[in-house]
């Protein structure tokens, strides 16, 4: 017990000199950096604008009412932004491998999975997650939940957080893995980010029910927004929350598996 707390503050440690590197290398430039907040805010308000725009020709989208679809798009913008800011979708991957300076993470003593996500962490993107809790809380207030719900869905809706997050950093590690063995994946990962984006938006929108097994399992959308804000606005359910650790556990487990694997077919720059 002793050793795993020693080395949780250790690697929490290294995580936090990495973000501390990277505010400084932003504030060096620091219109620069106002500008890059305001990016990243102005995109988030456009999506925003477009949800308004839908609803303002209907009354529901899916069974969904307005304050509740918000409520999905702010849940996938509060995971998307502590993406960005804690791991930025592991970008500094790409860097290490075509610098040639994949070699010196590997020969460190920490593991070379956990410095290549913190690599790069983008500090601008906390701006992301603010405006997202924000529009989180302004939804939140309409639903109209007791004391009692509001805590209770609440917390459970904070566990599903949790393992979005992890899902999302599973499925990142797998296409960034691919990184190792060819270098480019600028195509293969475009794709994706447009694949995930979609989760802003209720998977109920989907009707076919191979779309709906498809967002559910092997590209698990529904659980990175969708259905932490059903738990949040009608209450949990435990096969929801049993669904989620176990999806959250095995794509850790697959990305993880995926990562050693594609380091057994790295070749080295200095080889």
């Amino acid at each position: 017990m002793k050793l795993f707390l020693f080395n949780a503050r250790r690697y929490l440690k290294i995580w936090a000199i990495h973000w501390k590197n990277s505010l400084m290398e932003r504030m060096a430039y620091k219109y620069n950096f106002i500008l890059m907040i305001l990016g990243v805010v102005i995109q988030m308000l456009l999506a925003l604008i477009f949800i308004k725009v839908i609803f303002s020709y209907i009354s529901n989208l899916a069974g969904w009412s307005f304050n509740e679809a918000l409520i999905v798009t702010a849940t996938y913008m509060i995971i998307d932004g502590l993406a960005w800011a804690t791991f930025s979708y592991i970008s500094g991957i790409n860097k290490h491998i075509r610098a040639g300076t994949f070699d010196n993470i590997l020969i460190k003593p920490v593991d070379s999975q956990f410095l290549l996500s913190v690599a790069r962490v983008d500090p601008e993107d906390w701006s992301r997650v603010i405006t997202a809790i924000i529009v989180f809380i302004y939804a939140f207030q309409k639903l109209g939940l007791t004391a009692f719900e509001l805590i209770k869905n609440l917390f459970f809706y904070i566990i599903f957080i949790i393992c979005a997050y992890f899902i999302v950093y599973s499925i990142t590690l797998l296409i960034k893995s691919i990184t190792i063995r060819v270098i480019e994946d600028s195509s293969l990962w475009s794709l994706t980010m447009n694949i995930i984006k979609t989760s802003q938006y209720p998977t109920d929108i989907f009707f076919h029910k191979a779309a709906r097994i498809l967002f559910s399992t092997l590209i698990p959308l529904a659980f990175i927004a969708t259905v932490p804000a059903k738990i949040l606005i009608w209450g949990p359910r435990f096969d929801l929350i049993f669904y989620s650790f176990i999806l959250a556990a095995i794509f850790l487990y697959i990305s993880r598996k995926f990562y050693l694997n594609a380091l057994k077919h790295y070749a080295s720059a200095s080889s």
